[in-house]
């Protein structure tokens, strides 16, 4: 069967040019031409019994054929994209042995301009139920479609990068981590006594690089690891248990420097989430809070969790330690190895692991800070 497309039951070319006031205020015709125009949709019928096919008024204009074009079944096949031809054949075939098609699929305009439409057709039945023609209509979505594309061919791009960057990652930690381990194991069994005390000097550099390289590696997997894990894991978390724990951890150091921790979980205390990422969370920014409290008075961490304000879990941690000038490193502070403060085991690798773990999740974490009055961290999931 041939590709038809046609024009609505009307012939406006043949309607009178003066209108009666009943016409003029007729809301049925109003409202289709409005319509039309406002969602750039034309209407086509055909007429299987006379073998005639019609376009109405905005299909005419969206196909942009001459005010004398008359379409016919034999021409309807002109004006889709040779590569979908075949596809508008088969659907309106199957509408006209009584199946519905509703399909986006590109078209040609009389000039031979491509672009895509929505396109939507329905079998016409008469009164003994035989199907005596087809109806339907189209709309001009070439400038969505076209965004639509591009938009997945990014992406497409974007996780093509993405999983190159996260093979070069493995094929490093990898490769390397074998020449590190001998690094250190050599510096371990290596005789240092017959060593001068320049020689000295130069192994315990080279022990250190290699114990750095070997960190180094360590965090690189744990990133991996991060962005490949997704949502695998996924769980109902009890909020209050996880944190109890880390504080267990933590309670020697918290105890030791007389620091104050205060929880309240009452608004929100389970989300679905992966347990060993939010005690990590936890355990970093708490491990923060104490190693950066103030000297100058008793420190303080508190720990709640609220909803903000489009409804989204929210957990919160603030401390009134030494703060962040984030004038100056609000654009670092959750960067790989960035450091704020002199404290000699500072690695400023923990902000960085804990905003990979929360973005791997689809949540977001943000900072307030003032220098020596405190920071606070705010979680949303």
């Amino acid at each position: 069967m041939e590709n038809p497309i046609s024009k609505p039951q009307e012939n406006t070319q043949d309607s009178p040019k003066s209108e009666t006031k009943d016409d003029i205020f007729s809301m049925d015709t109003f409202y289709y031409e409005e319509v039309s125009q406002l969602t750039a949709a034309g209407g086509w019928s055909i007429d299987f019994e006379n073998k005639r096919s019609f376009f109405d008024k905005q299909a005419r204009r969206i196909l942009n054929v001459p005010d004398d074009y008359e379409p016919t079944l034999k021409t309807g096949y002109q004006f889709y994209a040779e590569e979908h031809l075949e596809k508008a054949t088969s659907f309106f075939f199957d509408c006209a042995q009584g199946k519905s098609f509703n399909a986006e699929i590109k078209m040609l305009t009389y000039d031979k301009r491509k672009f895509w439409v929505k396109a939507q057709g329905k079998p016409l039945y008469n009164n003994e139920g035989k199907i005596i023609g087809i109806r339907g209509v189209f709309q001009d979505i070439n400038k969505e479609k076209k965004r639509r594309i591009k938009l997945k061919n990014s992406l497409e791009i974007i996780e093509s990068q993405n999983d190159r960057l996260f093979n070069f990652a493995h094929i490093v930690s990898h490769n390397l981590r074998s020449h590190v381990s001998n690094m250190q194991l050599t510096s371990e069994i290596f005789d240092v006594r017959s060593l001068n005390d320049e020689q000295l000097e130069l192994f315990s550099n080279f022990k250190k690089i290699a114990d750095n390289l070997e960190a180094t590696i360590r965090h690189l997997n744990e990133v991996v690891s991060i962005q490949t894990k997704g949502d695998v894991g996924r769980e109902h978390v009890y909020i209050p248990e996880v944190c109890n724990r880390v504080i267990s951890t933590l309670n020697t150091e918290i105890e030791h420097h007389n620091v104050k921790v205060t929880t309240d979980f009452s608004k929100v205390d389970t989300i679905n989430y992966i347990e060993a990422y939010l005690e990590s969370i936890l355990h970093n920014l708490i491990t923060n809070a104490v190693k950066y409290r103030s000297p100058d008075r008793i420190a303080e961490i508190g720990i709640f969790t609220t909803f903000d304000s489009d409804e989204n879990k929210t957990l919160i941690v603030q401390d009134n330690g030494l703060g962040i000038d984030l004038e100056t490193y609000g654009d670092k502070i959750f960067g790989m190895y960035k450091t704020f403060h002199h404290n000699k085991d500072a690695t400023g690798i923990g902000l960085f692991i804990t905003k990979n773990q929360i973005e791997t999740l689809g949540g977001k974490i943000t900072v307030e800070s003032t220098p020596n009055q405190g920071t606070t961290f705010t979680i949303r999931f």
